[in-house]
């Protein structure tokens, strides 16, 4: 009779959560505050608490005074964000319990936020987006950690997983390999949660990555994505440390000292593509370098901070402080740049897919599989990204699925796994050992970096661009079969390479399909389609595995009919009613 166990290391638990990061502690937090006996599980490819975005992002994160109407940040996130193409129930929802959220970590985690001096949490509105902002230490997760242990979470570290396993549709573990030695794993449980963040492509991620692995996994085991075509992002950044300058789309002078932010986006959210393209023509016409003057008043900047560097109101705590004097000292050290109150500044564009299709408990479509935190950003379709909430996220996200999971594993068997599954996962992650040929993952990675040095691969893209990118893959893919490794380091970069090609199809194919532009902090922009186009694109674009194991697209009608915002001259498509307003 075949034997798992001589297949590798076999570990066995209710709950397995996939990244040890902010969202996966919170998740297993959550499951097993719901369900004390159960044996919760993390496994991470780095070191539980240690890893994931936000180890050192962020200091604050989004929540709202009593006073703000939840229905006004609602519409205006809807209108300003990605216009229209919000799950507006789940927005609404998640809106309405970010506050929660952050008295759970106070609670749970002993987190530091900002205080008033009775203890009450001490928030401030953000002047553009009718919510609010608290303070938070840059430690919480650190925090977390401590308290996953205490509630007896355990925790597998320097294991990275390539494969979801499943039973008739359903997931009932995942497979992968210890970083150190190369040694196989396989992991059993009821429930599954990848929280592993989405794929941020190598060389384009700059300093939070994912490598599409988590993607990969999830999909081939049967969920399906949702607008990944937004997976483009801008900054401003200061030129020489690539760092953001958070807030300072607004203040962009030439050196004419004309603030061009007032001509090409005056009053914007957000950097928008409109911007961009503003800075490089006045770049190409002679009148850059650019700057950013932060001796310039301004609502946004005092609302994050920066004027006068305001940390007596906790929006700034002291080991942000402190990470940014590290930072500060390494960019004196190593960068000859003098930044002042005038620094130069520059673009930098990113690629960042997120998306991974949940309901509003972030569960896949794969019965038993979840997707918690920057995995499924774009493809729950919350899609109501604002500055200071990537933590928010993670705790909601986690808070949500944790408790769903927990209920379904109190009362799932735990499946049996297939041998012959596990047996062709394993030939499968193995395969690139010791080949004999000459491609390196890098050579896929570095074609896709140079995407980076345009604007035209990444941000503002024609059907001539992107068709370029599709027969860039076409060839990448070819590679792949071929890619070579000999130690678990390079074999995990030959599965994450792959992954990302596979991201990057799946981002091109939706970006040549959607003919408009919409979205700002992810735009999806095309030149021959410069307008936002209501009338035929108010539509989600998904993905599935195909029966050939390639992608298949399907779109789906965003359900306005069952939500309260809409754009002027909105239909509702033939064969729905109005759900929300009824007849009139």
């Amino acid at each position: 009779m075949n034997n798992i166990n001589e297949l590798g290391k076999v570990y066995e638990s209710d709950v397995l959560v996939i990244g040890g990061g902010f969202a996966g502690l919170v998740t297993a937090i959550k499951a097993i505050q719901e369900g004390p006996d159960l044996d919760v599980l993390i496994v991470e490819k780095g070191f539980t608490g240690f890893s994931g975005q936000s180890t050192k992002a962020g200091n604050g994160i989004v929540a709202h005074l009593p006073d703000q109407d939840v229905m006004e940040s609602t519409e205006w996130m809807v209108k300003n964000q990605t216009p229209y193409l919000n799950d507006q129930e789940l927005l609404y929802d998640y809106l309405s319990t970010n506050t929660d959220s952050v008295q759970w970590l106070r609670d749970y985690a002993g987190a530091q936020v900002s205080e008033n001096p009775d203890g009450s949490m001490k928030m401030w509105r953000h002047p553009e987006s009718k919510l609010a902002g608290i303070g938070i230490e840059l430690r919480t997760i650190e925090k977390l950690r401590k308290t996953a242990l205490g509630l007896g979470v355990r925790m597998v570290d320097q294991v990275n997983i390539f494969e979801v396993l499943t039973n008739n549709g359903t997931a009932c573990g995942a497979v992968g390999f210890d970083m150190n030695e190369g040694e196989f794993h396989i992991f059993h449980a009821k429930a599954v949660a990848m929280a592993t963040h989405g794929c941020q492509f190598k060389k384009l991620g700059r300093e939070f990555m994912g490598y599409g692995t988590g993607i990969g996994a999830a999909f081939r085991a049967g969920a399906h994505i949702r607008n990944i075509e937004f997976s483009t992002q801008i900054e401003i950044v200061f030129k020489g440390t690539n760092v953001p300058v958070y807030g300072g789309y607004n203040l962009i002078f030439n050196q004419e000292g004309t603030n061009i932010s007032k001509i090409y986006a005056p009053n914007a959210p957000e950097i928008s593509v409109p911007l961009l393209k503003g800075m490089v023509k006045e770049v190409r016409e002679g009148r850059g370098p650019l700057y950013v003057d932060l001796r310039v008043p301004d609502d946004t900047l005092i609302s994050i901070g920066w004027e006068g560097m305001q940390i007596g109101d906790g929006r700034l705590m002291p080991d942000k402080i402190e990470w940014e004097e590290y930072v500060a000292e390494k960019a004196n050290k190593y960068s000859t740049m003098e930044y002042g109150m005038t620094p130069e500044i520059t673009i930098d564009t990113r690629l960042q897919a997120e998306p991974v299709k949940t309901n509003h408990q972030f569960k896949t479509d794969v019965e038993g599989l979840w997707a918690p935190g920057k995995i499924s950003y774009q493809g729950s379709a919350y899609f109501g990204w604002h500055r200071g909430d990537g933590v928010g996220n993670a705790v909601q996200t986690g808070i949500r699925a944790g408790k769903d999971m927990a209920e379904f594993a109190k009362s799932a068997p735990l499946l049996p796994m297939d041998y012959d599954q596990v047996v062709k996962y394993k030939e499968k992650i193995y395969a690139p050992l010791n080949r004999p040929t000459n491609h390196k993952p890098n050579d896929i990675f570095d074609w896709i970096e140079r995407y980076g040095f345009g604007t035209d691969k990444l941000i503002v893209k024609s059907e001539a661009s992107i068709k370029e990118v599709l027969n860039d893959v076409k060839e990448m893919k070819k590679i792949i079969p071929e890619l070579t490794a000999d130690d678990p380091h390079t074999l995990a970069k030959c599965h994450e390479a792959a992954d990302s090609v596979l991201s990057l199809e799946m981002i091109f194919r939706a970006a040549l399909e959607r003919k408009e532009s919409r979205g700002v902090f992810y735009p999806h922009y095309r030149e021959e389609y410069p307008e936002r186009d209501d009338k035929n694109w108010l539509k989600w674009i998904n993905f599935k595995m195909g029966e050939d194991g390639e992608p298949e697209m399907y779109l789906e009608d965003v359900p306005l009919w069952k939500y309260p915002f809409r754009p002027d001259g909105y239909e509702i498509p033939e064969g729905h009613v109005d759900e929300y307003y009824g007849e009139k």
